[in-house]
């Protein structure tokens, strides 16, 4: 082939790759844009929210124009039935829209037939589609739950029913319904503390079912009390009963067991708004510390909002969808109530994927879409599952079964994708132990921030350090102890003297002979002051060294929240506003301790704590978690003692009795207290003069 030939074949490729790429976007232009961060929260001493990698992303949102349907005027509620068949409840105009698993309109319901007349249900406010293919409307302002068929056949209508259990004043008002596999109706009526309503299939009333309970307390008991005996009837009127909060959703899943959302619970209690209930109505979710939902006050558009966790579904492997309609967020949860993950948001909702108003949750194929109301912007937003939040799901599911091996490669592919994940350091822990892998274990579970799981690695890296070492260990031991014997000896027969110093071999001695030593600095002045401040900045020092060296198991996971300020105020703050506030007070009620001796006193009363911190931190390395309560007893101890020490050392100083000391000591902390205070109105007042300054510079300079 001639040059030219080759330049025209040559030209004619690059042309045509040319123009292929002109006509097909790039690769980046097909990926969906997710107008949210998706995040999920770590479990450690405190909840910390990190950034997560996307388990869903906005698939389509459903308005009426695009199902080529009359728009809506509400939409109330959505739920779908076994067959991908999602039914719109849009209550104002009573109209059922049933679409199917392709998103397009089935059928539309807008009264029910087969009545002695025809049924209308405006400003309903649920609505459930059963496996028979029957479909319960919430009628609200009507006050009944009718039945229809798939085409809006007339079959039942259930009311409230006369019955003993149902107070004279209840007001039946139906908004939500399930129905489980034996055809058991719950019904939840609005402003009912008294939990779900519960029919039999026939529609026979069977009593009230799974009140929430109201949270107890002494507080409250002893309040109760002292109301009732000075309480008259006047203000007995007045006040607002302590009653439970209503459900305002509720889910039957595959086992037929009842999951219920509370919604909004005034207070800062927000705990526990899913519970899942046994036949008897108790919560077996394990739930009852759990807050779902984010851990801080939702912040929209400028305003704070109360959580408000008002609806949940669940799929058939226990997953746990719910939304925050305060907030705009979706969350999905575990059977263990771990959050895989958050997404979506409240705003404008201009964009999809974010709400204004959300009012219903369903799930499709078993959790792989979420469908999402919006009541305000009337669209349905449906997410699909992404390939990462697949994975995650089945292995989360393998790990809760017990199925180490087979979800060790999903985890170690997830920790690849994703380093912020917890939940893929705690699978490979677990993974680590049933293969006995137990420095991997442990490893993995201080990654994870996993106190238990580390613990139970720990136990059997211990007994393999004790196997491996016992005689090594057992020499050193024996050495130390034989070291010390002929050292003692040789120093009685030798008459060593160690610590030259008298100032310090008393205060090194003070724990031993307290009375002995206080009384030598009182009548002696044989205390030093330079050796009462190193005391102190040991005791800063290693009380800083406890909380960020210790083990593993007995220091806070969470760092971000040490503030090394703080410890200095609590240690060394403490006891110089302690002398000043000490020596202020016994001047003026009769106390002969001097200022350098209260000092004294308090710095070597402190020595035990001292003494605690450094056995608490080399200790911390060598007992598990459950170990660790002898440690707890152990600090407390030492506190106590230095609290001994403090008294005898101030009783001595002062020339007092103990009831004039504390008498003194109340005091003392008054005036600690009246320090801080005129303290802070300082700095206060140097700020704002600052700020006045700043203020008239500007005035006369810039203007």
């Amino acid at each position: 082939m001639s040059l030219k030939k080759r330049l025209i074949v040559f030209s004619t490729i690059v042309l045509s790759v040319v123009l292929i790429a002109l006509e097909t976007p790039p690769a980046l232009a097909l990926q969906k844009e997710v107008p949210y961060t998706s995040y999920t929260y770590w479990e450690s001493d405190d909840f910390t929210a990190v950034s997560a990698k996307a388990s869903y992303e906005p698939e389509t949102v459903l308005t009426a124009a695009r199902l080529g349907i009359e728009s809506f005027s509400e939409i109330n509620d959505v739920c779908t039935d076994t067959a991908g068949n999602i039914y719109i409840l849009d209550g104002k105009s009573s109209r059922i829209v049933i679409l199917n698993s392709d998103y397009t309109v089935k059928k539309i319901i807008s009264e029910i037939t087969g009545y002695t007349e025809k049924l209308r249900f405006e400003n309903s406010k649920g609505i459930f589609a059963d496996t028979d293919g029957k479909i319960y409307i919430a009628d609200t302002e009507h006050a009944r739950v009718i039945v229809c068929d798939k085409n809006g056949g007339y079959i039942n209508m259930i009311t409230l029913p006369e019955s003993k259990l149902i107070p004279d004043e209840f007001n039946y008002r139906p908004i939500k319904i399930a129905v489980d596999s034996k055809g058991y109706i719950y019904v939840l009526s609005d402003g009912s503390y008294y939990g779900a309503i519960l029919y039999s299939a026939k529609g026979d009333f069977l009593g009230f079912y799974g009140a929430n309970s109201v949270e107890g307390s002494i507080m409250r008991v002893i309040q109760t009390l002292w109301e009732k005996l000075t309480s008259t009837n006047e203000k007995r009127a007045g006040q607002a009963s302590n009653l439970p909060y209503q459900f305002t959703d509720l889910f039957v899943d595959k086992d037929d067991f009842v999951y219920t959302a509370t919604g909004k619970i005034p207070g800062n209690n927000q705990k526990a708004q899913i519970k899942r209930l046994s036949p008897g109505g108790k919560n077996i979710l394990d739930s009852s510390d759990i807050v779902f939902g984010d851990k801080e006050v939702a912040t929209v558009n400028g305003e704070e909002r109360i959580q408000n966790v008002a609806g949940v579904s669940v799929d058939s492997n226990g997953y746990i969808y719910c939304y925050d309609a305060a907030s705009g967020k979706v969350f999905v949860y575990d059977s263990e109530c771990y959050m895989l993950t958050a997404f979506a948001g409240a705003g404008s909702g201009d964009q999809n994927g974010t709400f204004k108003q959300i009012t219903a949750i369903d799930i499709l194929e078993d959790g792989k879409k979420i469908i999402v109301a919006d009541s305000l912007k009337l669209t349905l937003t449906v997410f699909g599952e992404t390939e990462y939040g697949a994975k995650i799901k089945t292995a989360r599911k393998l790990t809760i079964d017990g199925d180490y091996a087979a979800s060790k490669e999903l985890w170690q592919e997830i920790n690849r994708e994703d380093r912020n994940c917890q939940l893929a350091y705690i699978g490979l822990a677990k993974a680590a132990l049933s293969e006995k892998n137990y420095e991997e274990a442990a490893q993995y579970a201080k990654a994870g921030l996993d106190k238990e799981l580390y613990s139970k690695a720990f136990d059997y890296n211990r007994k393999e350090f004790l196997k491996e070492n016992f005689n090594l260990i057992m020499l050193i031991i024996l050495s130390v102890i034989a070291a010390v014997i002929v050292l003692a000896i040789l120093a009685k027969k030798k008459k060593l003297v160690f610590i030259k110093n008298n100032k310090l071999k008393l205060m090194l001695s003070a724990p031993v002979h307290p009375v002995y030593v206080f009384g030598e600095i009182k009548t002696k002045s044989m205390g030093s002051w330079l050796f009462g401040t190193v005391t102190i900045t040991l005791y800063y020092v290693t009380s800083v060294l406890k909380a960020t060296i210790s083990g593993f198991l007995f220091r806070s996971t969470n760092t971000s929240s040490f503030n090394s300020l703080l410890v200095l105020l609590q240690t060394v703050g403490f006891v110089l506003l302690w002398t000043v506030a000490n020596w202020a007070v016994a001047t003026l009620t009769g106390g002969i301790g001097r200022l350098k001796e209260i000092y004294i006193v308090v710095s070597y009363s402190i020595i035990p704590m001292v003494i605690s911190n450094i056995i608490y931190i080399v200790c911390s390395y060598a007992l598990n978690e459950a170990e660790g309560e002898i440690l707890t007893i152990f600090v407390f101890a030492s506190q106590l003692y230095s609290v001994f020490m403090l008294i005898v050392g101030s009783i001595i100083i002062h020339d007092i009795s103990f009831g004039k000391f504390l008498f003194i000591t109340l005091l003392t902390l008054i005036g600690i207290l009246i320090i801080v205070f005129l303290f802070i109105l300082i700095i206060v007042f140097f700020q704002q003069a600052a700020a006045f300054a700043a203020t008239l510079w500007r005035e006369l300079f810039f203007r």
